[in-house]
């Protein structure tokens, strides 16, 4: 595997200061994934100036000789970087950094929970605990704006790290916000709404401008907690944040209650959406 050109580094050994900064010196028990070292290097040529807001990126043959990957590999890698409005793909002309950019701390950004535990250097899973269409309590629904018997889509997933769950998630999104693109049975489709900020920018043409958000401290015998958190005694600590979504004009999108227990709860911090 040939150096990195950048860094000096190859893609087997890559393992950026930063991440060991961000994690507040967490240790990785494995390296990240082939996929996001290759979207490390980017991003630091891209904050670095290397790739320029608005540029166009090296063609893919280019990357793929000089990282010795696959073009799987490397349109994987895109891919989080196009989820996350860093890149554009203009279909036979290639690919180009986004002309606006927010990569300060990208460890930091409300991304999707894989990653985040990928990031941590665990496996990540992901279950849909429960999914229904209901009237919301007034707790849900008032933060949504939502009128008096208005019908909210309610959600209930996790995620585990190497198998342990660490990631509790209640989602409600108002039915409004859909405007008829999916059925019922769509909404109820196990990870559907999957990646969150994702879904809502691509498929229902909301992105989530800001959050605001409720961060308190819990012990676990304080939560209603699916069974799989039985293996945690009582007393252990976890985070409950509790967030509303809004677009840049206002528009309330989705009310979420987290609980974040283990590796989790260490970098939850600063919430920002690109």
């Amino acid at each position: 595997m040939i150096d990195d050109v950048a860094g000096g580094k190859t893609l087997d050994s890559f393992e950026p200061e930063r991440i060991t900064t961000a994690l507040n010196d967490i240790t990785l028990t494995r390296q990240p994934s082939l996929t996001d070292q290759v979207l490390f290097i980017l991003l630091d040529r891209i904050k670095d100036g290397v790739y320029p807001p608005g540029e166009q990126l090296p063609p893919e043959n280019e990357l793929i000789e000089e990282f010795r990957i696959s073009r799987a590999t490397l349109r994987s890698a895109y891919a989080k970087m196009e989820e996350r409005n860093l890149i554009q793909r203009r279909q036979g002309i290639g690919t180009f950094v986004s002309s606006q950019l927010n990569i300060a701390n990208p460890l930091m950004e409300a991304i999707d929970f894989n990653d985040r535990i990928s990031l941590q250097g665990f496996e990540p899973g992901f279950e849909q605990v429960s999914a229904k269409i209901l009237v919301p309590t007034d707790e849900i629904a008032d933060p949504l704006a939502m009128e008096p018997g208005e019908q909210a889509l309610r959600v209930e997933k996790l995620w585990t790290a190497d198998g342990q769950p660490i990631v509790y998630i209640i989602n409600h999104l108002s039915l409004s916000i859909f405007e008829d693109r999916f059925s019922q049975e769509d909404l109820l489709r196990p990870g559907f709404t999957e990646p969150l900020f994702w879904f809502l920018r691509q498929k229902c043409n909301l992105p989530v401008d800001h959050l605001t958000s409720c961060i308190t401290p819990a012990i676990v015998s304080e939560c209603k907690l699916p069974d799989k958190f039985s293996i945690y005694d009582n007393n252990t600590s976890l985070l409950v944040i509790e967030d509303v979504g809004f677009t840049a004009a206002g528009r309330p999108v989705f009310h979420s209650v987290e609980h974040l227990l283990g590796p989790a709860k260490k970098f939850e911090t600063i919430r920002r959406i690109l």
